[in-house]
């Protein structure tokens, strides 16, 4: 390691690490545009950076790069958070500079350089709002998402629709709470699925029509079965020369 960069950690573990409370102030102070303010909270957690950085250390990547990324993130931070949310800076800052070191590892790994954003963004998206929730109890905005992972916000509501993680549904899972429940896909109609009910009525309507028409002549069967398109396999090849009021009187019987 270079002396440039021990003397850095040296200056840097001098520097004081700040309270909640004195968070709060600060972080109200550069809501209104106070730059000393920003300047002292980016300062008073440069330690947390390097120990970031320095966790990625054997990625292959210069270790000064990877602080120089660690800042980057914390300055990101800084700009972004929101003392209002609860929770503290240095577990909000975390998100920031890993996200930052991560997609520099990324994108100098590779001898051709890919975009971290195009390897399974909706994955990458997915794991982001976990891993953001169990850590501070709640869901990063689509900005944050946006942000963390270097791209669009577009792209970010565009793979939210795509895996519809808040709203999926498991097909197999049980309606209701209680258990021996029916299964969703129970009650899904099946566009597919065959009405035996349906082809039983069919056929015990047939045999009515069947017996009625036996006991017509062949003449007035054959009538009947063009009239009203009763088709059993049935062929004709004559023609009759018939009105409605003779099918009124066949039909009546």
């Amino acid at each position: 390691m270079s002396q440039s960069l021990d003397s850095y950690f040296k200056d840097v573990s001098n520097t004081k690490l700040l309270t909640r409370e004195e968070e709060v102030i600060l972080s109200q102070r550069i809501e209104r545009g106070d730059a000393t303010a920003r300047n002292i909270m980016i300062e008073s957690n440069l330690r947390l950076a390097i120990s970031i950085a320095k966790k990625y250390y054997k990625s292959g990547c210069d270790m000064e790069d990877l602080i120089q990324e660690s800042n980057i993130g914390l300055m990101k931070a800084v700009e972004k958070f929101d003392w209002r949310r609860g929770f503290k800076f240095s577990t909000y800052a975390c998100w920031w500079i890993k996200q930052s070191v991560c997609r520099h590892i990324s994108t100098n790994r590779n001898t051709v350089k890919v975009p971290a954003h195009t390897a399974s963004l909706a994955y990458k998206v997915r794991t982001i709002i976990q891993e953001y929730e169990k850590d501070l109890g709640q869901k990063p905005s689509i900005p944050e998402i946006s942000e963390l992972l270097g791209v669009t916000e577009n792209m970010v509501k565009a793979s939210l629709e795509s895996i519809k993680f808040q709203n999926m549904l498991s097909i197999d899972g049980t309606i209701g709470n209680e258990e021996g429940g029916r299964s969703i896909i129970e009650v899904i109609a099946d566009s597919n699925n065959i009405d035996i009910d349906g082809i039983l009525d069919k056929e015990k309507i047939m045999i009515m029509i069947k017996s009625c028409l036996s006991r017509l002549s062949q003449r007035e069967e054959q009538i009947l079965r063009l009239r009203f398109g009763i088709s059993d396999n049935f062929e004709h090849t004559d023609a009759f020369d018939v009105t409605e009021d003779d099918i009124a009187d066949i039909v009546k019987g």
